[in-house]
């Protein structure tokens, strides 16, 4: 009996040690890169996106690099410690931004109460509702899911619109344009009335009289209509 006793004994250490040298740990990795090389300890073990088998206890160092030729192809490195014949589940996503601008830039952009940047730059498609912030102008809210329609937003400026001055205006121009005009008007009917009147002295002829009378009213209205038009810029010019 006492034999019995020491041989249930000693199988309850023996057996366990035994069957914990068969046992392995688990390792899974899972990717949506497509395609890409998976490499355990800088061996490749796999080419596809989902890996699984077992392996001893210890540390692996994981790598996955995306199967490019691009320049900013993706890359993923981590190390797991496997023990204790567990199963070590390892999930690699490419991360999926999209891209993020205001006019103006420069914005501060916010995702529950946290800066994420200021504008242009890429979001995370996790952050579902953001919050756009300049100074100056009115907050925007809008959805991640939103950016794919439009891709630049326009901020809302909150300052009055500053009044045009008057002397870059289209008036201020064509008021301009006129009194050259009138000036050039009536310094031409003078002219043309002073000529008259002089042939006028040197023959007697009295329809160069009325010539005369005729061009110095052309020239008293178009140096009348000058003035005004000096006098309204003169105003403006005052009173801006």
């Amino acid at each position: 009996m006492n034999l019995l006793i020491k041989i249930i004994f000693v199988s309850m250490i023996i057996i366990p040690e035994i069957i914990s040298q068969d046992c392995k740990s688990r390792l899974i990795i899972e990717t949506d890169l497509n395609p890409v090389n998976i490499f355990v300890n800088d061996s490749l073990v796999s080419t596809s996106g989902n890996y699984d088998s077992e392996y001893p206890d210890g540390w692996y160092k994981i790598l996955l690099v995306e199967n490019s030729n691009r320049w900013d192809k993706t890359f993923y490195s981590d190390s797991v410690f496997l023990f204790d014949c567990a199963i070590k589940k390892l999930n690699f996503k490419k991360e999926k931004k999209v891209y993020l601008d205001t006019s103006p830039q420069d914005a501060y952009v916010f995702y529950s109460d946290s800066l994420v940047g200021n504008t242009p730059l890429f979001i995370d498609l996790n952050n579902q509702v953001l919050t756009l912030s300049k100074p100056g102008y009115a907050i925007e809210s809008l959805k991640v899911d939103d950016l794919a329609k439009q891709n630049i937003i326009s901020l809302k400026s909150l300052q009055l619109p500053k009044e045009e001055s008057f002397f870059y205006s289209s008036t201020f121009h064509i008021l301009a344009a006129t009194a050259v005009a009138l000036g050039a008007f009536s310094a031409y009917y003078k002219l043309k009335a002073d000529n008259t009147y002089d042939k006028y002295q040197q023959n007697g002829n009295p329809d160069l009289l009325d010539d005369t009378n005729k061009y110095d009213v052309i020239s008293g209205i178009t140096f009348t209509a000058l003035q005004i038009n000096f006098g309204y810029i003169l105003y403006r010019f005052l009173t801006e």
